[in-house]
């Protein structure tokens, strides 16, 4: 079993991180220190109830790819280094790359690398969840877009739902529909965007009709506001 890094330099991670600065560093792709460590993905709590499983699949592949050399996953792994808070029990709940961590999971990959952005591990659960949400670090919402309860949100990876317009806003990403950004969770607005514009019923029916609607909605001017819109900026 990994031992969780408690301290850098011999310095109490509580005392060495400001966690809104290391917000602000994290939002705005600033380069902080490089503390990262790998981590086994059954200690990984995500902070978000759904993911897109077409991007999942799609992840999975590559993965299966590096897998053939452990050498190449783990240079793989470490460019790849999943953003990460430091919580209750000294958990490690990932505020990012959470299709990347279940496509390790699924494709059977014990580690990930984890490289921790703030450490909240002395407050208690209730205020931590509080905290998350203030930084934007957590996605209370289910599959459906429904708010709900941060205590409701997975305790492991294995429990992530599936959106369907989680994966429509990954396949207009990819075509260039609008461009990734470094905001926390910003595809769910598009997702958002998009479930209130296509009926289920299209979704569920006809993947790529569903597609090219949304790539249309994209450019419109409804879209302008969105984060990563390429089309009004």
């Amino acid at each position: 079993m990994l031992s969780k890094m408690r301290r850098r330099n011999g310095t109490p991670l509580s005392l060495a991180w400001n966690v809104r600065r290391s917000a602000c560093l994290f939002l705005t792709g600033n380069e902080e220190p490089d503390w990262r460590e790998p981590v086994p993905l059954a200690e990984v709590r995500p902070t978000q109830m759904a993911v897109g499983m077409r991007s999942v699949e799609v992840k999975r592949r590559k993965i299966e790819r590096h897998a053939e050399s452990s050498r190449k996953l783990r240079r793989f792994l470490e460019r790849r280094p999943v953003p990460a808070v430091l919580g209750p029990g000294e958990d490690y709940y990932i505020i990012d790359h959470h299709h990347l961590s279940l496509a390790l999971w699924q494709s059977e990959v014990d580690e990930v690398f984890v490289r921790v952005v703030g450490d909240l591990s002395d407050m208690p659960k209730r205020a931590f969840l509080h905290a998350m949400a203030a930084l934007g670090w957590l996605h209370a919402y289910d599959a459906q877009g429904r708010k709900i309860c941060p205590t409701r949100l997975p305790a492991t990876l294995d429990q992530l739902q599936c959106d369907r317009y989680r994966d429509l806003a990954w396949s207009v990403r990819e075509a260039g529909g609008f461009k990734k950004t470094s905001i926390p969770f910003s595809e769910f607005a598009w997702a958002n965007f998009f479930r209130d514009r296509i009926p289920a019923t299209v979704l569920a029916r006809d993947f790529e009709l569903a597609h090219e609607r949304a790539l249309h909605l994209a450019h419109s001017h409804d879209a302008r506001h969105l984060p990563g819109n390429v089309h009004w900026s």
